[in-house]
């Protein structure tokens, strides 16, 4: 069954554990804010947290060197007492070391630009097993971003149907950003 008219992400964090979902990632933690709601709304979840914590230009969104350190620090205090493992490392290192098929979930929120999001999309997508679910952060078209492309083209490719959380464009705290994910069946 899948749940739809999801207000926002964190409705999402909750349909994952009315799945039984117990082992996810989260590639682009940024402060571990979504971690956070993952961790308390899915009891007992082992949750792999990637993000390189690393100024690049092609990354607009993140901000400095410095900005990217405070992030860390915040990310590690406010996540210390879940079962998370941090892996600091750029997505396309870190997806390497995880087996294909191994993840209930998988949560993407790195760089929006289309050639990022797409490769996100292909190699994060292996290692979810049939049944789980493929999802990520800021499913809209603004300056930029290439998620909404990228998205739907590996979606169309794939025969998958993509769902959005908080397609109306209302709050998540103090960010907008509607979710995007669909099942994967093969």
């Amino acid at each position: 069954m899948v749940a739809k008219n999801m207000k926002d992400r964190n409705e999402l964090a909750r349909y994952f554990n009315t799945l039984g979902f117990k082992r996810g990632a989260e590639i682009g933690v940024a402060y571990g804010r979504y971690s956070q709601i993952l961790c308390e709304s899915i009891p007992d979840l082992d949750l792999i947290c990637v993000d390189a914590y690393y100024y690049y230009p092609e990354n607009s969104q993140d901000g400095t060197q410095e900005q990217l350190n405070k992030c860390k620090r915040i990310a590690t205090e406010r996540l210390a007492k879940y079962r998370v493992s941090f892996v600091q490392r750029f997505s396309m290192d870190a997806v390497k070391d995880i087996p294909d098929r191994s993840l209930d979930f998988v949560y993407i929120d790195c760089n929006h630009k289309f050639d990022y999001a797409m490769e996100d999309i292909i190699h994060w997508s292996r290692k979810v097993r049939v049944g789980g679910i493929v999802s990520g952060h800021d499913y809209w078209n603004i300056k930029d971003f290439g998620v909404v492309p990228a998205v739907d083209t590996y979606a169309k490719v794939h025969g998958y149907k993509v769902e959005v959380a908080g397609a109306d464009g209302r709050f998540e705290g103090r960010r907008f950003g509607p979710s995007w994910w669909f099942v994967k069946t093969a």
